[in-house]
């Protein structure tokens, strides 16, 4: 119950975003259909449980954010039969990705700090998440590359050029 309404709340986060003119029609229904198509067909053994927003946060741009900068709260990347689980983490990293259009870049920037501190409890659980970053936000073949959030990442891992 309390999944299936985490993802009517994402969902109704990328809405409100689109009607208040914050993102396109298309980076929308891109947003809109991979977070929930994400959420919604996972199996159990893969879902993240996504944060709950506080209700004192209203504005969608800030619900996206406060979701993108906690997303890993649930994750203890210590446990390393989790965080070194490539099937576990790639299908939650793909699904953080794929909320970030509807985020702020002050907010992916802090997300993307927060997800490389969190992942830096061990050198492997960071590798692992650098990887997938340069695979997701970098590979030019890559249906997710984004120069933009490539650069906020590398940032964040301290990988600047």
């Amino acid at each position: 119950m309390m999944h299936t309404l985490q993802i009517i709340g994402l969902s109704g986060v990328v809405i409100l975003m689109t009607a208040c003119g914050k993102v396109s029609a298309r980076q929308q229904e891109t947003s809109e259909s991979a977070s929930v198509a994400a959420v919604a067909a996972r199996p159990d053994s893969l879902s993240l449980e996504l944060p709950s927003i506080p209700a004192t946060i209203s504005a969608p741009e800030d619900m996206a954010g406060f979701i993108a900068i906690h997303f890993w709260d649930n994750l203890d990347f210590a446990d390393t039969s989790k965080s070194l689980q490539m099937p576990f983490m790639e299908q939650n990293f793909v699904e953080y990705l794929s909320i970030m259009p509807a985020v702020m870049s002050a907010d992916r920037v802090t997300a993307f700090q927060e997800l490389i501190k969190r992942a830096s409890v061990t050198p492997e659980t960071r590798a692992l998440i650098i990887t997938l970053g340069e695979r997701y936000l970098g590979d030019p073949d890559s249906p997710m590359k984004n120069q933009e959030y490539y650069a906020d990442f590398r940032k964040a891992a301290g990988l600047e050029d």
